[in-house]
C-alpha cells in the first residue's frame, strides 16, 4: 500500500457500525461489484417523495470502499438523486484532479479523507462503487 494512502482516518472511517445490512421492507436495491478489485456493495433503501429515507448496505471490500460506504450511509438520507449525483461528480472530480480546494458539499465534508486516493487510480473505483450503488437504486 502506499504511504499517506490510509493516513488521516480513513482507517477509523472503515471500521465504523453506521448502517444495518439489510431494511426491513426497502424500496430498492442495487448490488454492483468493481471487476477490477472484488470490491462489491449491496444496497437497500427506502424513498418518500424521491428522497432516501432510510438506508442498508453490506459492503465486501477493501477499507477505501468500506469508508466511502460509511460516508454515504452518514450523509445521504434526506437526499435525492439529483443532489446524489452532484456529491459523485465533485468526488470524481476530486479523484481526477479538476477540483478547487473546497470542492466537498457541505454535510459531506468527510470526503476529503479521500484526497490522497486522487494519486491512485487504480483505487477511484474502489471509493466511487458506494456512489454507484446509491444512484443505482434510485434510478
Amino acid at each position: 500500500m502506499s504511504s499517506g494512502l490510509y493516513d488521516g482516518g480513513i482507517k477509523e472511517l472503515a471500521q465504523l457500525d453506521v448502517s444495518p445490512e439489510h431494511l426491513a421492507d426497502p424500496d430498492r436495491r442495487a448490488s454492483v461489484d468493481n471487476p477490477f478489485c472484488g470490491d462489491q456493495v449491496d444496497l437497500e433503501i427506502t424513498v418518500e417523495a424521491g428522497r432516501v429515507t432510510a438506508l442498508a448496505q453490506r459492503v465486501r471490500g477493501c477499507m477505501l470502499c468500506q469508508a466511502a460506504a460509511n460516508v454515504v450511509a452518514q450523509s445521504a438520507i434526506g437526499l435525492s438523486s439529483a443532489e446524489i449525483g452532484h456529491v459523485h461528480s465533485r468526488l470524481a472530480g476530486m479523484l481526477a484532479g479538476d477540483s478547487t480546494p473546497d470542492w466537498a458539499p457541505p454535510g459531506w465534508e468527510r470526503l476529503v479523507l479521500f484526497e490522497p486516493v486522487h494519486r491512485h487510480r487504480s483505487r477511484h473505483g474502489c471509493v466511487l462503487l458506494p456512489f454507484r450503488a446509491l444512484l443505482e437504486a434510485l434510478c
